[in-house]
């Protein structure tokens, strides 16, 4: 399935995020009336019982906890580059789709977007950095993540040492 978006103005972000909020809303409350809390566990564990919030299709619940936070961190980071370059149009590939998670259309400006308990988790910050590092046709390169845990002190030794790549920790998805 095509994951792949096309933004050009913060109304489009605004209206995707609240789809993405009132999806969730209701497909949560929905998976809240199921019975016992061992029934919805199991649900949660074993079934299709999630939902995809922004391309509408049934996924188990992990799966949909993880790609409603990735989806708003990516829309938060959207509206980021929006504000910054307010005459662009950018290309979002939501969720597991290949390529950046943002792109320019021109391909000069280069995203990867995350949500992780800690920046460190998984290395997932150094390995977004450094994808983006190895692209030597992009001119402004940037991660933009969400994490309850800052761990400022590792954030910093990447900065430090990748100083092409703006490093953005965001403090709220805009929800």
């Amino acid at each position: 399935m095509n994951k792949r978006m096309i933004f050009s103005n913060i109304e489009q972000v605004k209206s995707c995020r609240e789809k993405i909020v009132r999806i969730t809303n209701e497909k949560v409350k929905e998976l809240l009336n199921i019975g016992t809390g061992l029934e919805l566990l199991r649900q949660v564990k074993f079934t299709q019982n999630g939902y995809d919030p922004l391309f509408e299709k049934p996924l188990n619940f992990i799966e949909q906890t993880n790609q409603t936070f990735t989806y708003l961190v990516s829309l938060a980071a959207l509206e980021h580059l929006l504000t910054l370059y307010p005459n662009r149009s950018f290309s979002v590939n939501f969720g597991t789709s290949p390529g950046y998670d943002i792109e320019s259309e021109d391909g000069s400006i280069i995203c990867e977007c995350f949500a992780a308990t800690a920046p460190d988790s998984n290395y997932k910050l150094k390995k977004d950095v450094e994808r983006l590092v190895n692209n030597q046709l992009s001119t402004k390169k940037y991660v933009i993540y969400y994490a309850e845990i800052q761990k400022e002190k590792h954030v910093d030794n990447i900065r430090n040492k990748y100083k092409e790549v703006e490093i953005i920790s965001l403090s709220s998805l805009g929800i």
